[in-house]
């Protein structure tokens, strides 16, 4: 059991081995701005606040392929040739505000094609997650190292993306794919199939918490997704104090609780019976 609201002594994190890594490298995850000058502004803000990675996601991306290139690079020249830059582009050609067909092998590996033109360190879940034989083709055309996996639920699904070499990263959702237990098993896939894991974390501090416990147990694990657009909500339910060191890296907790202060009055306060 993890209890995130442990008082004493240290989190437990079912590993096998114990922790490998003290630090780990955090990646800001936010959204496509819709200009050139809103790409290069985010992420120069991002690179002031301390990160050496950003991933840029949804948003405008996909409504027009020309400006698509322009906000791309954009971000490159603003984080310059040392630093990340990570691509989410969704499912949809057309962009999240148009949503219709998926995107298909064909758009999928012209995607990867020009990315690749802007050193991007990876695309993301830019095919539906049930098109496993899809993700698989285009990976072995792809330039660009593929990473996904958020959407999938049961340790059978990862079992299949995994097995079926359609991802470079593995990105399980530790709320979703079964908490830390499962997410163990996966690495241990990950592990014997010489990919990386870095999970998806982008929500509360809690998830972000409890992902770095994973991390720490892993041998490969470039990254940690965190969340640079807590809403009020997401950012009441739980307290941290997650900070970059210079060279972008964020010490994993070894305290109680992952590190992580749930605020139970502040759930209460904002429960809804449905």
């Amino acid at each position: 059991m993890v209890d995130p609201r442990a008082g004493d002594g240290p989190v437990d994190c079912p590993t096998d081995g114990g922790r490998r890594r003290d630090k780990v490298m955090a990646y800001a995850s936010t959204l496509f701005r819709s200009t050139p000058d809103g790409m290069a502004e985010a992420a120069r803000g991002y690179i002031d606040k301390g990160f050496h990675a950003v991933k840029f996601g949804w948003g405008v991306f996909g409504e027009d392929t020309g400006r698509d290139r322009e906000l791309v690079a954009a971000a490159r020249d603003a984080l310059g040739p040392d630093r990340h830059l990570l691509v989410d582009p969704g499912w949809y050609p057309a962009g999240w505000s148009k949503p219709g067909p998926m995107r298909s092998r064909r758009e999928a590996i012209e995607l990867c094609d020009w990315l690749a033109d802007y050193n991007v360190g990876w695309v993301e879940d830019f095919i539906h997650p049930e098109r496993f034989d899809e993700y698989a083709e285009v990976r072995a055309l792809s330039p660009v190292p593929i990473a996904a996996g958020e959407q999938l639920a049961t340790v059978w699904e990862f079992e299949r993306f995994i097995g079926e070499g359609c991802v470079d990263i593995i990105q399980p959702d530790l709320s979703r794919c079964g908490g830390l237990t499962v997410a163990r098993r996966i690495a241990q896939m990950a592990e014997r199939t010489n990919i990386d894991l870095v999970p998806h974390s982008w929500l509360t501090h809690l998830l972000t918490g409890y992902s770095l416990q994973l991390i720490a147990t892993l041998p490969r694990a470039p990254f940690v997704e965190f969340n640079v657009s807590q809403s009020a909500l997401t950012g009441g339910i739980a307290q941290a104090g997650f900070k970059l060191d210079e060279d972008g890296m964020i010490t994993i907790p070894d305290g109680p609780g992952g590190g992580v202060a749930v605020d139970v009055d502040f759930i209460a306060a904002h429960r809804v019976t449905l």
